[in-house]
């Protein structure tokens, strides 16, 4: 398997396999890997495969790309070379397929495996009558275990297979407590991987988990591994092998192991032993997971290894527990921004179509609607504190629902000003005269609460809305922590003038909006204005009527 290991400062390795096609690395986003070295240009590198060749080309970066320290703009990485972008960051392109190394087949293996595990699941069959065996003689006699201990008598390796099921369903049920503790990954497999060194009398371990957006491999728990987690380390070809492979490694005696037991950093790091098992979930693997002993008086066997298994099957369902409950409450964090500013039936709309909330834009046609209260400065001075956001709250939630009806989207509040567009996030159709009617609906509704609030003894409030339409850039704008969906442009502005120009209980609209409405309403030419932060003047309408639909 030809694959890259990535060492960089303060960040454990990252495994990548090199098959078809290229991979581009460098500290920009839109790179297959992307890197985070002091020194390491924006598109730094590329990696490719050409007629088995490992290729690597620098993308003319500013502190260059070097083989075993070597600057190169297009070079050959051979088995175990190194390669540096700048000088912070170092990479090992490892190629064991091309080692020749006589080792058994891969259907051998898988033969011996089978084997051993038929045998230990007969020593289990063993067990299981024997334990039969056990409760029928205590049917029988009515003294106490103390008083018969001859009737319970076992063979040694009677008690060694005992000792084994034991230690096997120990291991399984402290296994599955760890499944079913919380919902922190790092937590859950730190706690995975005590159990399993611990039953397995392993020294040190690690977790290899496979980034689900680029599909590499990163280290993401250890235990006493040191220094040992580099690139070079055979620890880190064995995982990565397991983990694009889905087959386990085991070296049982570093002595009579030809294909890992010679090498520097087995021997250097005093291993006795090793395995490797992969994490398979229900549809793909997720990573592996490696252990290994310095003890003399410990060699891997197949039963350990088929136990290990076992427990990676358990390891890997709190893996996919872990991120299914984090898909679950980014779902929801999802549904509750859309619900900030989209009616309901439009956020299931959006919801099922499974789009991620980034950042970004594209152009799309909105229209936009400004509704703002005048002589709200006097208001306020007339009002106490609660009662100004009391009459506030009464308006936005009145409003907004009128949005919400016509199939319009909250795109924020600005003091006291609305601003909703329509079109987007999703269209709905004929979006200049569901403005329309909203802005309509708008002021009747107003004229309504106004009546109350007189009865009342409460301020009144005049609204005056504005409405334009035309291409806009519409996305989430902000910061990945915090974004809101909102449409920047031309037409914006000329809404939001618009809106300053309408008097007390009007709406008044641009020519575009106009043109699409102008048979199912009546309206006021206004004339040609000049508007602030406009060049030439533009044609603009006074909605007097509109043939309202029954239902948005």
């Amino acid at each position: 398997m030809k694959q890259i290991i990535i060492e960089q400062p303060g960040v454990a390795p990252v495994t990548a396999v090199l098959s078809t096609g290229e991979i581009r690395l460098g500290r920009a986003e839109n790179n297959d890997i992307t890197l985070t070295a002091e020194e390491v240009s924006r598109h730094h590198a590329t990696f490719a495969i050409v007629d088995g060749q490992c290729v690597v080309t620098d993308l003319k970066s500013l502190n260059g790309t070097y083989i075993n320290r070597q600057r190169i703009a297009t070079g050959i990485a051979r088995h175990m070379d190194e390669v540096w972008l700048g000088s912070k960051c170092r990479i090992v392109y490892r190629d064991d397929e091309t080692q020749p190394v006589p080792v058994a087949s891969s259907q051998e293996i898988k033969e011996r495996l089978a084997q051993s595990i038929r045998h230990i699941r007969s020593e289990m069959q063993q067990v299981d009558k024997h334990v039969a065996q056990m409760k029928e003689q205590q049917q029988k006699t009515d003294t106490t275990l103390m008083g018969d201990a001859s009737a319970f008598t076992m063979s040694p390796g009677e008690v060694a297979r005992m000792s084994h099921a034991y230690r096997r369903l120990d291991a399984l049920f402290r296994a599955g407590q760890a499944v079913a503790s919380n919902f922190d990954l790092k937590t859950r497999l730190t706690g995975m991987l005590k159990i399993m060194m611990t039953t397995l009398n392993a020294c040190r371990g690690f977790v290899l988990l496979r980034n689900e957006k680029n599909h590499t491999l990163q280290v993401e728990v250890s235990l006493q591994m040191g220094t040992e987690l580099n690139a070079s380390a055979p620890s880190m070809g064995i995982a990565g092998r397991a983990a694009f492979d889905g087959e386990p490694v085991l070296m049982k005696d570093r002595q009579d192991c030809m294909e890992f037991g010679g090498r520097q950093s087995i021997i250097a790091n005093k291993i006795t032993s090793a395995m490797c098992v992969p994490l398979r979930g229900k549809e793909q693997l997720l990573g592996s997971i490696y252990v290994d002993t310095d003890q003399d008086n410990v060699n891997f066997n197949e039963e350990d290894l088929e136990l290990f298994l076992s427990l990676s099957a358990q390891a890997a369902l709190a893996i996919e527990n872990v991120r299914l409950h984090e898909q679950t409450v980014e779902f929801e964090r999802k549904r509750g921004e859309l619900s900030r500013f989209l009616p309901g039936p439009l956020v299931e709309k959006l919801m099922n179509q499974s789009e991620a909330l980034t950042l970004g834009g594209n152009k799309t046609r909105v229209t936009t609607l400004f509704c703002d209260i005048r002589g709200s400065t006097h208001i306020a001075e007339q009002l106490s504190p609660q009662e100004l956001v009391t009459l506030l709250n009464e308006h936005f939630t009145a409003m907004t629902e009128i949005v919400f009806a016509y199939g319009g989207t909250l795109d924020k509040y600005i003091g006291d000003e609305i601003m909703a567009i329509f079109g987007t996030p999703l269209p709905t159709g004929d979006e200049e005269f569901r403005a329309v009617c909203a802005a309509v609906e708008m002021q009747l509704c107003n004229v309504r609460l106004n009546a109350v609030r007189q009865s009342e003894g409460r301020f009144p409030l005049q609204i005056g809305i504005g409405i334009d339409v035309g291409v806009v850039i519409a996305g989430f704008i902000g910061s990945p922590k915090r974004m809101d969906f909102t449409v920047i442009g031309d037409k914006v502005n000329t809404a939001k003038r618009f809106c300053d120009m309408a008097g007390p209980g009007k709406v008044v609209v641009g020519e575009d909006v106009w043109q699409k409405i102008h048979d199912r309403a009546q309206a006021k030419p206004l004339g040609a204005v000049a508007l602030k932060g406009k060049q030439h003047p533009v044609q603009s309408y006074e909605i007097l009527t509109v043939k309202r639909p029954n239902q948005a």
